[in-house]
């Protein structure tokens, strides 16, 4: 069942590690796509600090995966 609450530009999300990242991370959302989101990484940990810099501090994150930790308005 799909969830009610819908990822939009702007939130923020907690995502975990994938590919290159050896830790879990969070970020802003800049993208919605059909079953993804484009998150810009805000917050990660240091022992990811090259992979985020090679991943140029972005990463696409299935919609699923990403968990809304706040928007914009509240990071203010």
């Amino acid at each position: 069942m799909a969830e009610t609450t819908e990822i939009k530009i702007g939130d923020y999300v907690a995502a975990k590690k994938f590919g290159p990242l050896e830790h879990d991370f969070t970020g802003e959302v800049t993208k919605v796509y059909d079953n993804s989101v484009l998150v810009e990484i805000r917050d990660y940990d240091p022992a990811d600090k090259t992979a985020v810099g090679d991943m140029n501090n972005r990463a696409v994150v299935r919609k699923s995966a990403a968990k809304i930790t706040g928007n914009k308005a509240d990071k203010n």
